[in-house]
């Protein structure tokens, strides 16, 4: 018998393998089978490979051999250490489960079938980079996923020629399409009630050994603006969805718009606040393109600073980093004060957005946006917003249009798109992705 001893549950392996094999007696023809009989574990394989022997034993099973015998038995004792169930650290919500995925994939797993207990729900494992042998679950509804999008999912596992795999952003970034684009296609959550969710629509989920963050392919532009409390709180008169598309859009544009009117577009303007605004221009010595982007530069340090920083002097870093050093700057003449509320809203504005890698997509754009702004006014923000729209358009994940339900229009799924309808007319419409369906809207 061989078992490693850091991984292994050395009691199951005395009391479930070792105390029922010291009691046979003899061994009779055909010892694997009675083996396997014996043996008080329901998760036993036959392996007659050695490197596949090998891989057993990484995984924490034990391995049982017979003299004279051409394979073994690999009995299932892994005891992987994990931390206690917690809330989700990213998509909190008010209302609703605060239970977390860990980095066990079989305890995610668990909790997934906690919300699903129906005998459609398949999971598919492989083992993916030879020097990690990192396992990988594909799990979806057999009544509702599309074949051929489950089908092309299966390919870009199959494809992935990674060496190692030490988190679900490592498959994440290998599943994507070769589009160059900022927008994720693939949705990211902690949470075992969303991807319960997404798997009823009829969606495929991926979950890897060691993250705690599962995948959701395909993942569209609006799914993005959804959070879960908005399935647990009444839907009437909730314009919460609207909010966070237009600050979205407000976090995008703000800061262009701004630049434009100023630079070039000044009769647009009150003269009030025109006036103010001169004032406050004339003891700034930086030009007013620089002094956006040297703001908005050290808001991104900020950031990413309180991001890494011990959670008790987080806010203290928080207060000294925007109140205190902000106000100074603005004090001594080194920006002024309405550039530094725009800044600031804007990125009040980006916090909106639930899904957190949707939020730092578009820092780039803003950057782009700010450039022809500075160089075209208003322009140069239409322009910008034209190419944006044409890009969006183009996009598509795993096949599905990246905008749909909103073009190519499917009637049925706008019921849950900017507002969203009463559960009862959600969840008992036909499942969504479609895949021939959204293709043969589009050509319309």
């Amino acid at each position: 018998m061989l078992y490693l001893d850091t991984i292994a549950d050395k009691k199951t392996v005395q009391e479930h393998i070792l105390g029922p094999i010291l009691k046979l007696k003899e061994l009779s023809r055909n010892p694997i089978q009675q083996m396997e009989n014996t043996i008080e574990i329901s998760k036993i394989k036959i392996v007659s490979d050695l490197n596949e022997a090998v891989n057993e034993l990484s995984n924490g099973n034990t391995l049982i051999f017979i003299s004279g015998a051409d394979s073994c038995l690999a009995a299932d004792t892994a005891d992987w250490k994990d931390r206690a169930l917690s809330p989700p650290q990213s998509q909190r919500v008010l209302k609703g489960p605060q239970i977390g995925f860990t980095e066990l994939a079989n305890n995610n797993i668990s909790l997934i079938k906690r919300f699903i207990k129906n005998d459609q729900l398949t999971i598919e494992d492989q083992t993916i980079g030879e020097e990690t042998n990192t396992g990988v679950y594909l799990l979806y509804l057999a009544d509702k996923a599309d074949r051929d999008l489950l089908k092309n999912v299966k390919s870009k596992l199959k494809s992935i020629r990674l060496k190692s795999i030490l988190d679900s952003s490592y498959i994440q970034e290998s599943i994507s399409d070769d589009q160059i684009t900022p927008f994720p296609r693939v949705l990211t959550t902690e949470r075992p009630d969303v991807v319960a969710g997404h798997l009823l629509e009829g969606k495929m989920v991926i979950i890897c050994d060691g993250s705690p963050d599962a995948l959701i392919v395909p993942a569209l532009f609006i799914q993005f603006f959804h959070s879960p409390e908005d399935y647990y709180e009444t839907s009437m008169f909730d314009f919460t969805r609207l909010v966070r598309i237009i600050s979205f859009v407000a976090s995008i544009f703000l800061i262009p718009f701004y630049i434009a009117f100023v630079l070039f577009h000044q009769e647009l303007i009150p003269s009030e606040l025109l006036v103010s605004l001169a004032a406050q221009r004339q003891i700034v010595p930086l030009p007013l393109v620089i002094e956006v982007i040297l703001l908005m530069v050290i808001f991104e340090v900020l950031l990413e600073s309180s991001i890494r920083l011990p959670t008790g002097i987080m806010l203290a870093f928080s207060i000294i980093g925007t109140i205190i050093l902000g106000q100074s700057a603005a004090e001594a003449g080194i920006v002024q004060l309405s550039t530094l509320v725009v800044i600031s809203a804007t990125y009040v504005l980006n916090f909106a957005i639930p899904v957190h890698p949707f939020g730092n997509a578009i820092k780039g754009i803003r950057y782009i946006l700010v450039f022809l702004a500075s160089t075209f006014g208003l322009y140069g923000i239409i322009l910008g917003t034209i190419v944006l729209i044409n890009h969006l358009t183009s996009l598509n994940s795993f096949g599905v249009p990246y905008l749909s339900p909103i073009t190519p229009v499917k009637k049925a799924d706008l019921k849950d798109t900017f507002i969203r309808f009463s559960l009862k007319k959600i969840i008992n419409a036909p499942k969504k992705y479609d895949k021939d369906d959204l293709l043969k809207n589009s050509r319309k």
